[in-house]
């Protein structure tokens, strides 16, 4: 549903962020030892984090605020693997 509802929201893609640009930032977010789930199913890293995240599918839309505290998670719809996270 959490997935669901950030695809639906926001009107402005992915703001052009780089995998990895994205993964540098990870120090922002507390998120350096969540690259590991890069390629592996969303849930299992919602099983892990479950606070300031948010998950969007890759090419749809999500809101363009800038929260650097905040994990995006990138996942593929399709697969429903993460391709790519970043602190914004």
């Amino acid at each position: 549903m959490r997935r669901m509802v950030a695809a639906l929201l926001g009107t402005i893609s992915l703001l052009g962020a780089s995998p990895a640009s994205a993964e540098r930032g990870l120090a922002s977010c507390h998120a350096e030892a969540l690259k590991r789930y890069i390629g592996e199913a969303v849930e299992a890293l919602e099983r892990v984090r479950q606070s300031d995240v948010r998950y969007v599918c890759a090419g749809c839309a999500m809101t363009a605020e800038d929260n650097t505290g905040r994990l995006t998670v990138v996942y593929d719809r399709k697969t429903d693997r993460i391709a790519r996270m970043g602190c914004y």
